[in-house]
């Protein structure tokens, strides 16, 4: 699988992670041996990279440069490194690579070349230095090296040429030639940086330890029909919700009457409960039909209570309650209509 298939599927399956850690071991591994020149700080500082990203790995975007985002990582690692106070960088290291397949002499002129040049990053700006080795011993594109940075691709280009005058000032890579031109030197960098190769046994070694401690992370996949059975689902149980709270809640539109018996002692938490399924008036109280009897209309004034207006009309209470329907604590409120019945005049009996 190339490196696009890789991203995709290194979420969830720890090959794949496997196979992105193989692509770029080499590249971070040079980066950390470029700053601290000692293999056994190099492989520590390596193994923290990969671990942190594969506790990272689900933050990453796959639209952009994972080789950029892996050295970001790399780079807080080193950071970290220092302010943990870890020894830095011996004036006299030299940075380790495998050589099994050159001659001696070449070898001993290789490691006298790594040494100038390990001397000669520490001598120089560290931003030049930083710039230095993100381009030439991690083969990073000037995008991928200013988003590290965090710097314009201008001012890269900047620290990156400054670098390259400095490393020609302090390294012996150009003793013998007093008009190297910079593209030179880049190309003798870069193959330096080629020379820097991590053990096998450590890759492997570590390797095994990430497909160890990688966690699949299941995703969630639904198809069209499954989508749509949720929905409606879901508008369903809402629409049930919406009838069960619209049937309980009283309307808040209702507006309670004005109770004109102010004067009755009673609690008036029963009227309240009539009125609050919407209507105007009192529940009404079932009782037995009264004797059908003549009645006026008379409309209810402030301050009028059911014993007064029954006083006043020669009734009973009962009969008020009856004829008009209201609840047993007779409630009535201002501008109520009210059926009074009349009692017939009896008829004197002449003798």
């Amino acid at each position: 699988m190339d490196e696009i298939e890789l991203l995709r599927a290194a979420v969830s399956k720890a090959s794949a992670f496997a196979g992105l850690y193989r692509l770029h071991v080499t590249r971070v591994y040079r980066y950390h041996m470029a700053h601290v020149g000692i293999t056994k700080d190099a492989e520590d500082l390596t193994s923290q990279t990969f671990m942190a990203a594969l506790e990272k790995l689900g933050s990453f975007r796959r639209n952009g440069s994972f080789a950029a985002w892996l050295m970001e990582i790399a780079a807080q690692k080193r950071r970290n490194d220092i302010r943990g106070n870890r020894r830095e960088l011996p004036i006299d290291a030299v940075l380790y690579y495998q050589s099994a397949t050159l001659p001696t002499d070449r070898v001993a002129m290789q490691r006298k070349e790594m040494e100038a040049t390990s001397r000669a990053l520490k001598q120089i700006s560290p931003d030049h230095a930083e710039a230095i080795i993100l381009t030439f011993f991690c083969d990073l594109s000037g995008s991928e090296v200013s988003r590290i940075l965090k710097k314009s691709t201008a001012t890269t280009q900047m620290l990156i040429a400054r670098g390259i005058q400095e490393l020609r000032t302090y390294s012996s890579l150009t003793q013998d030639e007093e008009n190297t031109e910079n593209e030179n030197l880049a190309k003798k960098l870069i193959n330096l940086a080629s020379q820097i190769t991590p053990d096998p046994h450590f890759i492997s070694e570590l390797e095994g330890t990430l497909v160890a401690n990688h966690q699949p992370k299941t995703k969630w996949t639904f198809s069209l029909q499954q989508i749509a059975s949720l929905a409606g689902w879901a508008l369903l149980i809402a629409t049930g919700v919406f009838l069960l709270y619209w049937r309980v809640v009283p309307n808040s539109a209702s507006i309670k009457p004005f109770i004109a018996n102010t004067g009755n002692a009673k609690s008036t938490a029963a009227t309240e409960t009539a009125f609050s399924k919407g209507t105007s008036k009192p529940s009404p109280t079932v009782r037995s039909t009264a004797t059908r009897l003549p009645t006026l209309e008379y409309i209810v004034q402030a301050g009028d209570t059911c014993t007064y207006i029954a006083d006043r009309f020669g009734v009973t209470i009962d009969q008020l309650i009856t004829l008009n329907e209201l609840n047993d604590t007779c409630d009535i409120w201002i501008d109520q209509k009210l059926r009074i019945p009349i009692s017939p005049t009896p008829t004197p009996q002449i003798n």
